[in-house]
């Protein structure tokens, strides 16, 4: 079984007061195995929920600046209206196969239920299996206030490259942490990680659900450790008001 195919959305909503829906839809290929999964997360006053669903769901559909998603799993109908540029990036490429990365609402104004607040929407499409990806670590993360949006990828490894997107440009920073982001302007970024939403092996968590899921993946896929935090975020720039507002991070780690 060496072809892998993966086609993955990520999409959330986080309202003013910090509650946070997180949805993720998508399919896996890999030889034999045919696999749809979905899965929505949603914090509630600091207590986090999660569904699954292993049924085919239908992807969002795409009308110029909107997005929707409707999933008879979950009984959602949800709805995205960006107001910022797509950013597209190809992660990592070889002739095991390539990674590619399609944000396509880095800050949005979304409802999903009867939540409303800013969201962000990514697609993310795989042909090398995850376990064979030369990684170590991988910080990625969201942040969007009316006036600025930021997006990160950082990765470590034997193959290593970060991306950082400030308000539709490249940014160049000093320093990406779990908590912070330090630029090279002198602005930084600060999370102070207040509500974990996910911890632990994806294979008990993310992946838990799919039957014999051990007896089908690689122990080095299970193993990948996941944390992610919403998070109160202090935006600083030199000779602007400091804004605060949410975002949504996580670091993961692959087993050595």
């Amino acid at each position: 079984m060496t072809a892998f195919e993966l086609s993955k959305w990520y999409l959330d909503c986080v309202t003013d007061s910090g509650d946070a829906s997180i949805a993720y839809t998508g399919m896996v290929h890999w030889g034999p195995v045919r696999l749809h999964y979905s899965s929505l997360l949603e914090s509630t006053a600091g207590r986090v929920r999660t569904r699954h669903s292993l049924r085919p769901q239908i992807e969002p559909t795409i009308d110029h600046s909107s997005l929707r998603w409707r999933s008879g799993a979950f009984k959602i109908d949800a709805e995205w209206q960006t107001d910022s540029p797509e950013v597209r990036e190809t992660i990592f490429a070889s002739d095991a196969g390539s990674l590619e990365w399609h944000c396509l609402m880095p800050r949005a104004h979304a409802r999903i239920h009867n939540r409303i607040g800013l969201g962000y929407v990514e697609h993310l499409t795989m042909t090398i299996a995850p376990w064979k990806l030369p990684i170590r670590t991988l910080r990625w993360g969201r942040f969007a206030t009316p006036s600025d949006w930021i997006v990160w990828i950082d990765w470590l490894g034997q193959f290593s490259r970060r991306i950082v997107y400030w308000n539709g440009q490249i940014a160049s920073t000093t320093l990406l942490e779990d908590g912070q982001i330090e630029f090279r302007d002198g602005a930084r970024l600060m999370m102070d990680r207040s509500l974990v939403l996910r911890e632990g092996p994806l294979g008990a968590t993310a992946l838990s659900v799919i039957p014999g899921v051990r007896d089908t993946f690689p122990a080095q896929l299970l193993q990948v450790n996941e944390c992610k935090w919403r998070s109160r975020g202090r935006f600083e720039r030199p000779g602007t008001s400091t804004v605060e507002a949410w975002a949504i991070h996580e670091r993961v780690d692959w087993p050595k």
